[in-house]
């Protein structure tokens, strides 16, 4: 009996993976942008709590240990998932109780304001001392 080399055995070969995201609550998938936004966020290890996956309007439960699996929901069951999930580990963790709007994840090459800066920037209003263009 001879030894097979890793290149024999096709070991070296690499191979292209796409992971599939369905929503939770429909199988819904994801357009391709928000498909890559949601690739994007895979290596991200935030640990219970929400983001928004963008352009698409996606939910995304980072979930992590005691809080399960990340879920994933499309924008008709964003509130469903919610409220399944305070449902399930609101008194394991106090981030499942959060409030949107919550912090914005676009894909690579796009540019976005976190929904939560926005919010600041409108309910701001005018700086003291700041006046308005051409005055």
């Amino acid at each position: 009996m001879h030894a097979l080399s890793r290149r024999a055995l096709g070991w070296d070969a690499l191979m292209g993976v796409k992971v599939l995201f369905r929503c939770e609550c429909c199988d819904a998938q994801p357009d391709a942008v928000t498909q890559r936004t949601l690739e994007g966020q895979l290596r991200d290890r935030t640990f219970g709590e929400y983001r928004d996956a963008q352009p698409g309007g996606w939910l995304i439960w980072t979930a992590g240990g005691r809080l399960g699996s990340k879920c994933y929901a499309c924008p008709e069951h964003r509130e469903q998932m919610i409220e399944d999930l305070r449902r399930h580990y609101g008194a394991v963790r106090c981030g499942v109780r959060q409030d949107g709007p919550y912090p914005a994840l676009w894909p690579d090459g796009f540019n976005g304001f976190d929904e939560r800066e926005l919010a600041r920037l409108l309910g701001a209003g005018p700086r003291a001392g700041s006046r308005a263009a051409g005055v």
